[in-house]
């Protein structure tokens, strides 16, 4: 049986790539497709062993590079002239598009759902701010873009045979927006990657694409109340000027990092800060694994990765005063980097491995037999 692997894109290698990575080893599928590729050889050889990736007629846009989020409008289409007809299951990893593959009667299709569309059900007024569409014309037109959006992605659902979640949060969001039911399997964790450090140095660390949604914002107001505690940033985006402009002097930015400077900073935070709603949340597991505890925003995927007072602490309010306040009451508090790192263990790559192989071939070899 032939095997199609469907991502929505291919630009920076993140969390959702890290799950690509671990399904791509272990289906070895026959082809891999995505909307766009702008990947660097090295990351994406890593990622898909080689295969190279089949794109959309989106690719070919000029600038698409540069502007391909606004190409949006365009999702369903491209996605749905990709030629996956000579293959048996489809498996897509989404968050935006790939779920909408077209898909033959005889085809099975698994979705690992990272989220439904972010701008569609959840945060629609958040991207109408950041793209200056919250007035006017603009606004009338795009909240007509969204809702055709919204339509498409709720009827490709429709198609889909079986969704994996990444977590119980998405599982609901799932079920809100599609009404249908999915099998929660956690991203994997490198934990033989993130090894344990026990001794830590003095300073904060976070690690995110610099967009508005990560909150970054937030945890640099803390920090600017805090000028005794050191923060490092790790990770590049569009607000990283405006976020730089911002930034008090004990706030140090690392810019993108490779791998294992990434581990390091990891190994040797006194802890890993979050600030936004996650899906799932890869990074503070990741940090975790190293012994290192969490501060997190009290909302989300990291509600199911972090043990409140025992492998970090929750801020209930996206405010800088609470930010501040659970930084000092952390501070007070006392961690055993052994305990975290066992916690991060029940989410390492090779349980997910078990678990998604498992889930492949019940569902998709069961099937196919019935389908025959």
């Amino acid at each position: 049986m032939k095997v199609a692997f469907i991502h929505d894109w291919f630009t920076i290698p993140a969390g959702a790539e890290k799950v690509a990575t671990e399904v791509i080893d272990l289906i070895q599928p026959h082809g891999v497709f995505a909307l766009f590729n702008f990947m660097d050889f090295k990351s994406l050889h890593k990622i898909t062993q080689g295969r190279g990736v089949k794109t959309s007629f989106l690719q070919q846009i000029p600038q698409a590079r540069q502007h391909y989020r606004h190409l949006a409008p365009f999702y369903p289409r491209a996605i749905a002239n990709i030629d996956v007809s000579k293959f048996d299951i489809l498996i897509s990893s989404s968050w935006m598009a790939a779920k909408g593959i077209s898909k033959a009667p005889h085809q099975i299709h698994v979705s690992y759902c990272h989220t439904p569309m972010r701008f569609a059900w959840d945060m629609e007024e958040t991207y109408l701010t950041k793209y200056g569409l919250n007035s006017g014309i603009k606004k009338f037109f795009a909240k007509a873009m969204i809702k055709r959006l919204k339509k498409w992605d709720a009827r490709t659902a429709k198609d889909v045979d079986f969704f994996i979640a990444n977590s119980n949060f998405v599982a609901k969001r799932i079920q809100r927006a599609y009404g249908r039911k999915s099998t929660v399997i956690y991203p994997p964790v490198d934990t033989k990657r993130f090894a344990l450090k026990e001794h830590k140095e003095d300073y904060y660390f976070t690690a995110a694409r610099l967009v508005d949604y990560k909150n970054i914002e937030l945890i640099i107001q803390a920090f600017s109340k805090l000028p005794k505690h050191r923060l490092v940033i790790a990770g590049t985006g569009p607000m990283e000027g405006y976020l730089k402009k911002m930034a008090p002097p004990n706030v140090t930015f690392a810019g993108w990092v490779h791998d294992d400077e990434l581990v390091k900073l990891m190994q040797n935070a006194k802890a890993f800060v979050n600030a936004s709603i996650e899906d799932f949340g890869i990074a503070g597991l990741e940090a975790q694994s190293c012994g290192t505890p969490v501060i997190a925003l009290g909302k989300g995927g990291y509600l199911e990765t972090v043990i409140e007072n025992h492998t970090g602490m929750f801020f209930k309010r996206e405010h800088p005063e609470v930010l501040v306040d659970t930084i000092l009451r952390f501070e007070r508090h006392s961690f055993d980097p052994y305990d975290i790192r066992r916690n991060a263990k029940r989410f390492d790559k090779e349980v997910f491995r078990e678990r998604f192989l498992n889930f492949f071939l019940d569902k998709c070899f069961d099937d196919a037999k019935i389908m025959a």
